[in-house]
């Protein structure tokens, strides 16, 4: 059996934590930022622990990640205008409130 690293990186990451409520449900997600990945974040819902990789671009027209963070169908627009915003800022590095 072999074993080749196809890649071996460490650095230090940007990370958020967030909790917040709709008017139905509450989310709390764990987001972070790694340049190793072109500019797309990882996105963690800490409730049912499934992550994405995602950009603020693709948020509005890739909603995969809604059934992967358990968003509710209700939500899905407040959710969507987040995370379009705290993403975007995260990639260019401005201050994240």
């Amino acid at each position: 059996m072999s074993f080749d690293y196809l890649y071996d990186q460490s650095e230090t990451m940007l990370s958020r934590y967030v909790a917040f409520t709709t008017d139905n449900t509450r989310y709390d997600l764990g987001l972070f930022y790694s340049q190793h990945f072109d500019g797309k974040s990882f996105v963690l819902s800490l409730q049912n622990m499934q992550s994405v990789l995602i950009s603020s671009d693709e948020i509005a027209f890739d909603h995969g990640w809604v059934d992967k963070l358990a968003i509710r169908a209700e939500d899905v627009e407040v959710v969507s205008s987040f995370l379009k915003k705290t993403l975007s800022s995260l990639f260019h590095n401005h201050d994240l409130d």
